[in-house]
């Protein structure tokens, strides 16, 4: 039976009348079956650099990945300037410093997109991702695909009297 992937009610053609909308065909699901997450794979640290366009098609965990890698690199980027601040005796020190600069300010700017796609879905971004943290986030992910949406019929018992 063809049922819709937010309600769960058996749908006629592309349309849930409980819902009152078309679906697309990704939202049309078989016997209640709940939609499920696309996680191929965790992503690799050099995705922090896709396009903020590309970013928002990543499922909330991996942005939850690309966060801790983001942050990581970040501070990764700000001891290099902090390193180039430091160093007095090389020709090119003020190119180098303009560049850590540059550099720190991406860093930082990817760590803000990233940041705001997650709080415009989540309402928040985390303060902190551990990998205990997207451990359970993954668990939870699993856990909600499991209960289908079928309501079962209850039967109605008339009082003798």
């Amino acid at each position: 039976m063809k049922t819709c992937a937010y309600c769960g009610s058996e749908i006629e053609r592309n349309y849930c009348f409980y819902c009152q909308m078309e679906l697309e065909s990704h939202y049309i699901l078989e016997n209640g079956k709940r939609l499920a997450n696309n996680i191929q794979h965790l992503p690799s640290e050099q995705d922090i650099f896709l396009s903020t366009k590309d970013l928002k098609q990543r499922e909330t965990i991996e942005l939850l990945c690309l966060l801790k890698y983001a942050r990581k690199h970040r501070t990764e980027v700000y001891n290099w300037r902090f390193l180039t601040n430091k160093a007095h005796e090389v020709e090119q020190v003020e190119e180098m410093k303009e560049n850590s600069y540059k550099e720190y300010e991406n860093a930082t700017r990817k760590v803000w997109v990233i940041e705001n796609i997650l709080k415009e879905r989540m309402g928040y971004y985390p303060k902190s991702i551990t990998e205990e943290f997207i451990n359970r986030y993954y668990h939870r992910i699993k856990q909600s695909e499991k209960k289908r949406m079928i309501m079962q019929k209850s039967v109605v018992k008339k009082n003798k009297a």
